[in-house]
């Protein structure tokens, strides 16, 4: 009350929901960071009038706090010249930090854009690997990821390394990914009951989570989950995917067709409560045999105790182990605690075996319900890989259905977007460049799903707009904030990657993607400008994981590959014939002769009966294709993509 009563009488004091205006949490964050060495929330930040600010930081004791602030108020009074002064020094380095400026100096050109020779292929490949070992040594080699704790998992660092490992060959790469993922997948970070991941992991065992659950780590991780079923054909890697699915179409599903936000980490006041358990609850849950199951499994007061007599779910031995300690083959273990999850699930929320109400359910954390449409956009690319992964037309049907939303409901009568919808407010707050970044992806994740073009005329469209409303002329790359808006006291980029890939890495693919589809090579000369400067400007590649699987495409063979096949139907299974295998160097095209169609699919439509009733593989780069093979052998023959030359 003491220091609500000092701010009131000396402060305008503005609360900001760092979701719904991340342009304002990214600029006062960067002034700590820049005022303290760190960041972090609570966010606190005194500001001139004009916004500028003079200080901040993150958690202050009540009595510091206060002192902070009277200093700050005698300054104010007695020396304003030098406030002034600091913050017109600390806007300045906020409008310096993590600004790329990418020059049109660079590879050689002619008329299709930039020209990368053999020796600059190499020449980048070989710094991506001189980047990816540095980061081995820091690599945990018994849980996954890197040392220490918290442990965070980063989808775009995993995306990268299964994207690396496979074009590389580089199976210590591949076998980090792996395990990781074993570890994420067993431990208490990931939902065993409900399905999805928590934000991270308190710990370096992936045991104790903070147990808050956000739709970007769930939609992210459900690409990541899928393209390793893949590569290494774990079948609980599907069972994970669709635990994400599920608890997203559960718990996150808005009315309004996108997805809402996050569950928060607590309950009835308490962390956790909603998602661990004790011996005797799962007596009254389980069966005796599955009670003798699930305590095996679960190690439950054993390795998995947490306190206050609870355990989180975590399984600390392999399935294959778990199975013999049981009796059961490693399916049929696998099989049976799948029930015993759901049973669980069902328990939790008052219901018995068969999902019939019969008790009083656990308090179910609180929903975050706004819809914003960069994470929702990131969902419907997971819904797209899973669907292409396992087949389920349903998940497609969901991820058209978001994605109709963001472009419906979400859009304004110019075609641009908006931010946030929540269903009392509407669609409100002009999008920013990750909103269009991530739904550009989107669309285009859409096509390769469908092959129906209405979603690339969308994402040529939306990008359009972001050069119109982001692109700066002068630094090459797009500002976060369009020139719609009102300026605060910097203006920034964003280009780091970290728990979501940074806007500008995402739009550097989507102009390549893009580019490739339609031989649009000014397009891919702004994606090439912007990644040559980030990459110059990396010094840690964790952070810069998007950044390189672009550069990965850039400096290995990248192909088109279209199917020409004349049964619609026909088509639709060969296409997924092709997604058995994981192909992160390809853009995938087929279809009908319909507007909108890629640019380099024209000339590959079957033109007679006899073609119709064939099936023809495209195998192009950069429009140039080699002659049509018919058969998926030979397709994967030439799509293998090995060291360099």
């Amino acid at each position: 009350e003491e220091a609500a009563d000092y701010i009131n009488e000396h402060f305008v004091s503005v609360k900001v929901d760092r979701e719904e205006r991340p342009d304002v949490d990214a600029v006062y964050m960067n002034a700590v960071q820049l005022m303290t060495g760190r960041g972090g929330w609570p966010l606190n930040c005194v500001a001139l009038p004009d916004g500028r600010p003079v200080f901040g930081g993150t958690y202050f004791p009540r009595t510091t706090f206060i002192e902070r602030l009277q200093s700050i108020v005698n300054i104010k009074d007695n020396n304003i010249q030098k406030l002034e002064q600091y913050a017109a020094q600390l806007s300045e380095g906020v409008a310096s930090t993590d600004l790329l400026v990418a020059p049109i100096e660079g590879l050689a050109k002619d008329a299709a854009g930039f020209v990368w020779s053999k020796s600059e292929r190499n020449k980048f490949g070989a710094e991506i690997d001189a980047k990816v070992d540095n980061w081995r040594r820091s690599w945990d080699r018994d849980k996954g990821l890197s040392k220490g704790a918290p442990k965070f998992p980063i989808p775009t660092n995993l995306d990268f390394l299964l994207h690396y490992g496979t074009v590389r060959d580089d199976k210590d790469a591949l076998a980090q990914v792996k395990l990781t993922l074993d570890n994420m997948a067993r431990g208490g970070i990931y939902d065993q009951a409900g399905g999805g991941f928590a934000r991270y992991s308190t710990d370096a065992d992936w045991k104790i989570p903070h147990f808050e659950k956000m739709l970007y780590d769930n939609g992210q991780l459900l690409t990541t989950y899928s393209n390793a079923f893949r590569v290494f054909s774990e079948e609980r890697y599907k069972d994970v995917a669709l635990g994400i699915i599920d608890f997203i179409n559960q718990e996150l599903d808005d009315p309004s067709g996108g997805f809402r936000s996050a569950l928060d980490a607590d309950s009835d006041g308490v962390e956790g409560k909603y998602y661990v358990w004790d011996e005797d609850e799962l007596a009254l849950a389980l069966t005796p045999e599955d009670l003798k199951i699930a305590l095996t499994a679960y190690d439950i007061h054993g390795k998995s105790y947490w306190e206050h007599n609870n355990s989180v779910l975590m399984r600390w031995e392999s399935d294959e182990n778990l199975a013999d300690a049981v009796g059961l083959s490693a399916q049929e273990f696998r099989d049976r605690l799948n029930i015993i999850n759901k049973v669980l699930s069902n328990y939790r929320d008052g219901k018995n075996a068969l999902g019939k109400k019969s008790h009083v359910p656990r308090i179910k954390p609180g929903l975050d319900d706004k819809v914003l449409i960069s994470w929702t956009a990131l969902t419907v690319s997971g819904l797209c890989d899973a669907y292409r992964t396992f087949g389920n037309e349903e998940h497609l049907n969901r991820a058209a259905k978001a994605l109709d939303f963001i472009l419906k409901t979400a859009r304004k009568t110019d075609g641009s977007l908006f931010h946030v919808y929540h269903e009392k407010d509407g669609a409100h707050i002009n999008a920013f460049l990750e909103d269009y970044a991530f739904t550009i992806a989107a669309c285009i994740d859409m096509y390769e799903a469908t092959f129906h073009p209405k979603w690339l005329i969308e994402a040529r469209e939306l990008t359009l707009i972001s050069f119109d409303k982001f692109y700066d002329t002068k630094t090459g790359a797009f500002w976060y904030t369009s020139n719609e808006e009102k300026e605060l006291f910097a203006k920034k980029q964003e280009n780091d990657d970290s728990v979501i890939p940074s806007s500008n890495s995402t739009m550097a693919d989507n102009l390549f993607r893009l580019g490739r589809y339609d031989s649009k090579f000014n397009w891919i000369e702004y994606s090439d400008r912007m990644l040559l400067s980030a990459w110059e400007n990396s010094n840690n590649i964790r952070r810069s994981t998007n950044w390189a699987q672009v550069l990965l495409k850039r400096t290995l063979p990248f192909y088109e590959v279209a199917i020409s096949e004349g049964i619609p139907e026909k088509m639709n299974n060969t296409r997924k014939k092709i997604d058995l295998k994981y192909y992160p160097q390809i853009i995938l095209a087929g279809g009908i002769d319909l507007p909108g169609q890629p640019e380099f699919l024209k000339g590959k439509y079957p033109s007679s009966n006899t073609d119709k009733l064939s099936t023809r593989f495209f195998i192009c780069q950069e429009g140039s294709c080699k002659l049509p093979v018919e058969s998926l052998i030979e397709v994967n023959n030439l799509l293998k993509v090995g060291h360099r030359d």
